[in-house]
């Protein structure tokens, strides 16, 4: 899954670079650009990783979540 965000992510950052690339002539203002990119595409892989890691971890909570131990009432009396 986090493969296919990751794709997802570069390809968009990729279009971003063509197009600064193409468009942007100034050298001075292209540099910038390029890395606010580069910025962006470590910043959105760095969030799926944790989303998906935060995701991950509540999924396996849930499914190992012991109900009986967690309602039982015999230590309450």
């Amino acid at each position: 899954m986090l493969n296919n965000i990751n794709t997802l992510i570069d390809t968009f950052q990729s279009v971003k670079t063509k197009f600064v690339e193409t468009h942007v002539k100034n050298e001075e203002v292209k540099k910038p650009l390029t890395s606010f990119i580069a910025a962006q595409s470590t910043f959105a892989k760095s969030a799926a990783k944790l989303t998906q890691d935060f995701y991950t971890t509540l999924g396996m909570s849930a499914y190992t979540f012991d109900l009986k131990k967690a309602f039982d009432n015999k230590g309450d009396k």
